[in-house]
């Protein structure tokens, strides 16, 4: 039997009025109701949560809600509170109210933007970012290079919360990933709902940090419940099957559409997005210009002499590398198109850049999509990692739920 939830417990969080361009009718409507309890309107409640309820009848907060609005009611609560601490699922649902009421003052409605986002390449329609400290997802459309906030949704993690270190640790990753492809639901079990794109973890990164596991998928929910709790899944985004619908739409594996995995976003201003995008440009601009110049000592002093590698060279075998493969070639030239510049969660000032290199010289042409891990060391950022940027499908066919 279902307790009943502190009504008083609800009148703690406070509501600034509906959240701004926010399609989930699910989210308003459960909304809604609170803002009602919260100005005592019980009987609006109680009729509100009842055709919430025909709407949405596998909603188990708007069970809990209608519970405890017939309870308050009947005026037979005991004391307030009476067996939430034995209840560990009620403890689940007033966590997921909690964070559902704590977006609507969400820095992203105030024309703030997440400092993950410092560039984004022309093929990228859209980037996903994750708070994983306040469930929720957030969609950026981007409108010639600018991020602007889209839509944002309810998201689950790990049971045991950000930052996955290794296999079956029940964490959700905290780094930058792409969407490697789209799993359709009717191949899937009823577990993963109307369907999932995994992602490309682990990455470069986490595998230079030694983390392991796979199955790192966003997806759907069973049918048996609208969403899940914000922390029930093995690793892996959940999301309910409307908004995984809903969410499709936004994602395209041809693109790799980009899935940034935060353990808390960083809000800043238009102007510091700005003036963090030419920073980084100018660092990238830099390098290039060293390595077209082909002075050697000019080209090393981009990279970090401690923490530089390059598959299985640190910075004096990668130096010896290139003094020997550029010892007789001339009229070096680069360029690069489709950049992405993300600045990486869970690091201190690690920020990775994605792009097309045209590399062109007197003995040598190549094509090839790279990856670059900038880090800042002292007053300059140098490269601690260079690679080839790996673009495909995840080789598990099974999830992390």
């Amino acid at each position: 039997m279902i307790r009943a939830l502190s009504i008083t417990l609800l009148f703690c969080f406070s509501i600034a009025g509906h959240a701004q361009n926010q399609p989930e009718d699910y989210e308003q409507g459960l909304l809604q109701t609170i803002s009602d309890i919260q100005q005592s309107n019980h009987e609006q409640a109680l009729t509100d949560t009842r055709k919430f309820l025909q709407q949405y009848p596998t909603s188990k907060v708007a069970q809990l809600l209608l519970a405890d609005l017939i309870t308050a009611n009947a005026g037979v609560l005991s004391s307030i509170g009476s067996g939430i601490s034995a209840e560990p699922e009620l403890n689940d649902l007033t966590f997921e109210l909690r964070q559902r009421l704590s977006h609507q003052s969400t820095p992203a409605l105030q024309g703030l933007l997440p400092d993950n986002i410092i560039q984004l390449s022309e093929h990228q329609d859209y980037v996903i970012v994750i708070d994983q400290t306040e469930s929720r997802l957030y969609v950026y459309r981007n409108q010639q290079g600018t991020p602007l906030l889209e839509t944002s949704y309810f998201v689950t993690i790990g049971l045991k919360g950000a930052g996955k270190e290794k296999s079956g640790d029940q964490k959700t990753p905290v780094g930058v990933y792409h969407v490697t492809r789209h799993i359709e639901g009717r191949k899937l079990p009823d577990l993963y709902g109307k369907g999932a794109f995994p992602v490309n973890y682990p990455n470069s990164w986490d595998l230079r940090k030694n983390r392991s596991g796979d199955g790192i998928w966003l997806h759907g929910t069973p049918s048996y419940t609208y969403n899940r709790a914000p922390w029930a899944s093995d690793g892996c985004m959940v999301v309910s099957n409307e908004d995984f619908l809903d969410i499709s739409r936004y994602i395209n594996p041809d693109q790799h559409t980009t899935i940034i995995n935060t353990h808390k976003i960083n809000w800043i201003t238009a102007d510091a997005w700005r003036e963090q995008q030419q920073m980084m440009r100018q660092a990238l601009d830099q390098w290039i210009s060293d390595w077209e110049s082909n002075i050697i000592d000019n080209y090393m002093q981009n990279y970090s002499e401690s923490d530089f590698s390059s598959n299985g060279r640190d910075y004096r075998a990668w130096e010896t590398y290139k003094r020997r493969v550029n010892h007789n070639r001339k009229n070096i030239d680069i360029e690069y198109s489709n950049l992405n510049i993300f600045k990486y969660p869970g690091e201190q000032n690690l920020v990775l850049m994605q792009y097309d290199q045209a590399y062109r010289s007197s003995n040598l042409n190549a094509d090839n999509p790279k990856e670059l891990f900038w880090q800042k060391q002292g007053n300059h950022w140098k490269i601690v990692y260079e690679g080839t940027r790996k673009l495909g499908h995840s080789g598990t066919s099974r999830a992390r739920n």
